[in-house]
């Protein structure tokens, strides 16, 4: 199951998928610029079973993100909620005004996903879990100290940077990619607890961006 996980991963264009879903959300509510990308067709879409488990993600945490996108062709953004409880990952995507767009659940070998804005998301929502995972999972082991490390996850070369117990920066290659190009995601501003308040992930091979900064819940 997890080989299977890790050629979706070695794959997918995430980042234009999360793109596509943030001017779909904008777009809802009338305030959409710039266009998304939708998904390669050629990628097979990853079944819930295929997915890494919410526990592959550490800890428990619930945090409100904006997520913006960028491309040479646009971008959007959106804010939604993220949270991780033993055996169950949600994120609850929302408009302009507060009110959900989405909610979407993963546990254990299922995935439930339901819409309540008037417009079809341009991907299936597996995707975003992928790349969710990509982001938080531990894919080399419990966190460092300090220093780096490489590991061979699949046909990816993961490498990471560790400083004072944190994760700094965690690269993606793969010799195989088509289009070739190194995945990378900073990590800044720590708080007490959680994720990062501040992470990029830059998608080189198809030429994507997002930012994803915690913001006050309201």
């Amino acid at each position: 199951m997890l080989s299977a996980t890790l050629a979706f991963l070695a794959v997918a264009n995430a980042v234009a998928l999360i793109l596509a879903l943030a001017v779909a959300v904008a777009a809802a509510a009338g305030c959409a610029h710039g266009g998304g990308a939708p998904p390669p067709g050629q990628i097979p879409t990853p079944t819930a079973a295929e997915l890494p488990p919410p526990d592959a993600i550490p800890g428990e945490f619930a945090v409100r993100q904006k997520l913006t996108a960028s491309s040479p062709k646009g971008g959007g953004s959106f804010e939604a909620v993220l949270q991780k409880t033993p055996g169950t990952l949600t994120l609850v995507g929302l408009t302009p005004y507060g009110s959900r767009a989405f909610l979407l659940q993963q546990t254990k070998g299922d995935v439930q996903f339901t819409k309540y804005i008037p417009r079809d998301m341009p991907f299936p929502p597996t995707f975003m879990l992928l790349d969710i995972h990509r982001v938080l999972d531990q894919w080399l082991g419990p966190p460092l100290p300090a220093g780096e490390r490489s590991g061979q996850v699949g046909d990816e070369t993961i490498h990471e940077r560790w400083r004072d117990g944190k994760l700094i920066e965690r690269t993606f290659a793969s010799a195989r990619s088509k289009p070739p190009g190194t995945i990378s995601i900073s990590y800044e501003a720590y708080g007490a607890s959680g994720p990062a308040t501040h992470i990029t992930l830059q998608n080189a091979r198809f030429g994507y961006r997002i930012v994803i900064e915690t913001v006050p819940f309201q």
